[in-house]
């Protein structure tokens, strides 16, 4: 082999190779655990500002509260100044007393309590009804972020191989057994995502027929997606397939 046709070669197995590492680390639980961190970055971002507009909302009520206070407390002086009697005697009438003038004309009065600014009623139940609806919203996307942050925990732990979250959050929606479900992966595929036995495949080595049978509400995902294989295997032993479907090794797990 001349050298042209050697460096062609090795060029193709190092071009191979990496093209093998990069569908290996693509797989289905890194793909999903990076769209979690997108999906987690954006709910934040929505927290964050939801709270924003929460806080903004109450200072607004808090406000309008206080002007309303403050309204009502210059109406009530100026109810008690206008009813309260003068303690100024009134002179009797003198034909010597001066004619007034205008630089001995009393000053104006105070302004009505009508002219002081309140917040309307209407408004109040506004602001009030914005509170409300902040705080829904606030509550929501902390639920959100809350279910975010435990689904990429469970996918990064899929994604290093390591089962057991999600294993245990399958066997408690199924009301099955945490122990035998590990157990049984353990013997099927010796706990490797990508294990093929001939038509066999998976965690728990589904053929294609059963694995995109109606029964399978995961059927839609990869049959190597770990989680996929988890939750719909939990899903098959509360549905009482798994002496028909494992018959060998059901047994031994359960």
């Amino acid at each position: 082999m001349t050298g042209w046709k050697k460096r062609t070669a090795v060029l193709i197995s190092i071009a191979t190779l990496s093209l093998s590492a990069a569908l290996l680390f693509a797989s289905p639980d890194h793909a999903r655990a990076a769209s979690l961190v997108s999906r987690l970055h954006t709910a934040r971002h929505h927290l964050r500002h939801a709270r924003v507009h929460l806080r903004a909302a109450r200072r607004a009520y808090r406000h309008a509260l206080a002007v309303n206070k403050v309204a009502a407390t210059v109406a009530a002086a100026s109810t008690a100044a206008s009813t309260e009697p003068s303690a100024t005697p009134v002179p009797a009438p003198s034909e010597t007393a001066p004619t007034p003038t205008p630089s001995t004309v009393a000053a104006p009065s105070p302004a009505p309590a009508s002219a002081v600014v309140t917040v309307s009623p209407a408004r109040l139940r506004q602001l009030r009804a914005a509170i409300r609806h902040q705080r829904h919203r606030v509550a929501v996307l902390a639920r959100t972020v809350k279910q975010l942050r435990r689904e990429l925990r469970l996918q990064r732990a899929a994604a290093r191989g390591y089962w057991m979250p999600i294993v245990r959050d399958a066997a408690r929606k199924n009301g099955v057994s945490a122990t035998g479900l590990r157990r049984l992966m353990s013997l099927e595929s010796g706990g490797r995502a990508t294990a093929d036995n001939g038509s066999f495949h998976g965690l728990y080595q589904y053929c294609w027929s059963t694995w995109r049978a109606a029964w399978n509400p995961f059927r839609a995902r990869s049959i190597y997606d770990g989680e996929a294989q988890i939750r719909a295997t939990a899903l098959a032993i509360r549905k009482g397939f798994g002496p028909s479907q494992w018959p060998n090794t059901y047994p031994l797990a359960f």
